[in-house]
């Protein structure tokens, strides 16, 4: 009996340290999970830099502000013509000469040129290019028979560019009929009722503009703008719906042109892409020279007007390259509307 007593004691002693052992993993946890539990936290820090997501991009912001949509304070329904709307004055006074006129800093006082493109629409890959191509201080006119569809779209990238347009008037000009505009042309013959007809329709194919300019798709319906009664009657109207006017005539305005009550119109200083004959457009060197005497009017005035189009690759090409120079020069670009009037003339006070 005596001989078992050993290997009982050690058998008690092996249950002894077996339970101890379990007594102390129980007040401990298990290790696996505990172990699991701080290395996951380690793991989530060293990843955390990878998994943050980069930093929105700041939203761009145009250099400058679009020009404002068609306002409809600024708006009346065109009695004749059904569906179809026409500049006014608003009842506060605020005309669309002043509203959507292009942004541009009233301080610069460098020589200032204003340049308008006509023509625009007719055709669009080459509207498209002068509207990203051509600084946006450069201005577009809008032909009266460009289709809807590309009008629409072409006057959306502009607004966005905040880029300012006017309407092309096709008026009479000095070849009619040989040289003409349209059926919806303004003529010394039609009778006063159906010119201001067709001076609605053109008004109501673009609304948001600043104004009007008589030259149209290359031409400058010079006829209609010598007939006295006519042309005042035009200056009238437009004044009337707050709109400026560019005529498209180089030299100053006639006298009569600037009487009270009526738009005093900007008048066009170069025309700068005026073909030699009409087989025979303006070339670079022609465009050249005609932007060299742009600029040297507005280094003598402080400001001058210009008047190019309808677009044309040759036209385009030599427009940029200008452009890009004229800050070296000491000139700016400005939109038509930053362009002041020719002031009226002085009135004698002697009897």
């Amino acid at each position: 009996m005596t001989s078992f007593r050993p290997l009982v004691i050690f058998w008690v002693f092996v249950l002894c340290l077996l339970g101890a052992g379990a007594a102390t993993l129980q007040y401990l946890g298990p290790v696996a999970p505990h172990i699991a539990v701080r290395a996951k936290p380690a793991r989530v820090q060293e990843a955390a830099p990878q998994l943050q997501p980069a930093a929105p991009a700041a939203p761009s912001v145009p250099a400058v502000p679009p020009i404002m949509a068609p306002d409809a304070s600024l708006q009346e329904p065109a009695v004749e013509l059904p569906d179809r709307m026409l500049p006014r004055i608003a009842d506060t006074g605020r005309t669309p000469a002043q509203a959507y006129a292009a942004a541009f800093d009233p301080a610069e006082q460098h020589p200032r040129i204003a340049l308008v493109i006509d023509g625009m629409g007719l055709d669009m890959a080459l509207s498209q290019l002068v509207l990203r191509t051509l600084p946006r201080t450069i201005d577009i006119a809008y032909s009266a028979y460009a289709p809807a569809a590309v009008l629409s779209a072409l006057d959306k990238e502009a607004r966005q560019q905040g880029r300012e347009c006017l309407v092309s008037i096709p008026m009479e000009p000095s070849g009619y009929p040989a040289a003409e505009e349209g059926e919806k042309s303004l003529l010394t013959g039609n009778s006063p009722e159906l010119n201001r007809l067709n001076l609605d329709w053109v008004l109501s194919n673009m609304p948001g503009c600043v104004g009007a300019t008589g030259g149209s798709d290359g031409m400058e319906g010079e006829r209609f703008a010598e007939s006295r009664q006519s042309f005042a009657d035009l200056l009238s109207t437009l004044d009337h719906r707050g709109l400026l006017y560019l005529d498209a005539r180089p030299g100053p305005p006639p006298p009569d042109a600037l009487q009270p009550g009526r738009a005093m119109p900007r008048d066009v200083d170069v025309i700068v892409d005026r073909a030699l004959s009409a087989d025979q457009p303006a070339g670079a060197d022609a465009i050249d020279r005609n932007l060299a005497t742009l600029e040297r009017l507005a280094a003598e005035h402080g400001q001058a007007i210009g008047l190019a189009g309808p677009p044309r690759p040759v036209l385009l090409e030599r427009l940029a390259v200008w452009a890009n120079g004229l800050a070296a020069r000491h000139l700016v670009l400005a939109p038509l509307s930053a362009i002041a009037p020719p002031h009226p003339p002085t009135q004698d006070a002697t009897p």
